[in-house]
């Protein structure tokens, strides 16, 4: 395998045995029909879908108890991603760095960057590049718990959706815990709210909270793609300093199938 996905999903999961039974539930809806043309819409996806660049912008700021949510640092991203049949790789450009709405300097810029991208890796946060419907697959169900909820009560970005709760069998910063949401139309993936299966504790690092939302919707061509990503993590780093991060990251522009040179990616394959 090449390339550079979230860092600890570099190693594939290894294959599975027989799938698990996701319970059937009321209203002689079966879930495994459901979860056959789930997985058939992700093939098609898959075998039209070979590049695509994002313009991106990633927010950052704090809850105030009144609920106002106030932005402390944004970015200006370029993402590239380029998919193969058993990884994907993954690069983001930093274009520009806000803080408390002052435009900063490519010195800043630079700086900051390298810190985030250091940060990530170390704290094993997840990107839109990760194959999120990896529970689903045969060769991983033995891994996860698949629970059909049914249809989602109320909308979910205007889709009416079937709801699938996912739970890890196996507790380790790999696997992942979440609901998923899926189109009854054309059983596309349109959010999945997770969270790790375990949080990392490191000595110099604890995790107390990672909740994540990836948001997903057809391009105007009709691909369907990441729109935007949410996270919201709590911990503690060394010295006892208190990490709260709350931000959300847009992918607009996507430009599909346009071609990636491979060393856009260069510096990923060589970290």
């Amino acid at each position: 395998m090449r390339g550079h996905l979230w860092l600890p999903i570099a190693v594939v999961l290894a294959a599975g045995g027989p799938a698990a039974s996701a319970q059937v539930q009321s209203e002689g809806i079966d879930p495994e029909a459901i979860i056959e043309r789930i997985l058939a819409a992700d093939s098609a996806r898959a075998s039209v879908l070979e590049d695509v660049v994002f313009d991106a912008e990633y927010v950052e700021g704090k809850q105030e108890k009144s609920g106002e949510f106030v932005e402390k640092i944004r970015f200006e991203k370029k993402i590239y991603i380029k998919f193969f049949d058993d990884t994907a790789w993954y690069h983001e450009d930093f274009l520009a760095y806000y803080k408390d709405g002052e435009p900063k300097s490519d010195k800043d810029l630079q700086k900051e960057a390298r810190e985030r991208l250091k940060n990530k890796k170390k704290r094993s946060t997840r990107d839109i590049s990760y194959p999120m419907l990896q529970p689903f697959y045969p060769e991983n169900r033995e891994r996860y718990e698949l629970e059909y909820v049914g249809v989602a009560a109320e909308a979910i970005e205007d889709f009416v959706c079937h709801q699938f709760a996912v739970r890890s069998k196996i507790e380790d910063g790999d696997h992942i815990n979440g609901d998923y949401y899926f189109d009854a139309e054309s059983f596309n993936v349109v959010r999945v709210d997770f969270s790790p299966a375990k949080l990392t504790k490191k000595t110099m690092f604890r995790l107390k909270k990672l909740d994540m939302t990836i948001r997903y919707g057809p391009s105007p061509e009709g691909y369907w793609l990441p729109r935007q990503f949410d996270i919201d993590m709590k911990g503690k780093a060394a010295f006892f300093f208190g990490v709260n991060v709350r931000g959300t990251e847009y992918y607009r522009k996507p430009v599909v199938n346009d071609g990636i040179d491979d060393e856009v990616f260069e510096v990923d394959n060589d970290e």
